[in-house]
């Protein structure tokens, strides 16, 4: 997949339910929208509540991503305060079929 393709890369909200849990059937319209209009999908990223998510609701978000086989790349935001947690992040993502990352500078 070549990223050029891809000229608008949306960053996708992540859809919460009232008791805090990821809604994901709302998730996966928000992303099945994106990939309909050719979009590149930016998760976890610039929207904000990815800094209120611990790593494992993270890697869970991830993985329901790419599970839905998507036809078009994924960038992943990489970003926080602790910086032990970030590169345990980066490390998890090497091992997940994503195209890109959206790294934020550390605090």
């Amino acid at each position: 997949m070549n990223l050029v393709d891809f000229p608008l890369w949306t960053a996708v909200i992540t859809p919460m339910l009232e008791d805090e849990s990821v809604d994901y059937q709302s998730l996966e319209k928000v992303l099945r929208a994106q990939e309909e209009a050719g979009n590149g999908l930016l998760i976890l990223g610039s929207t904000g509540e990815s800094l209120n998510l611990d790593i494992e609701e993270k890697k869970e978000i991830l993985d329901y991503t790419i599970g839905l086989n998507l036809r078009c790349p994924i960038m992943v935001g990489v970003g926080g305060v602790n910086l032990k947690k970030t590169k345990a992040w980066v490390q998890y993502l090497q091992t997940k079929n994503v195209h890109a990352y959206l790294m934020v500078t550390p605090l």
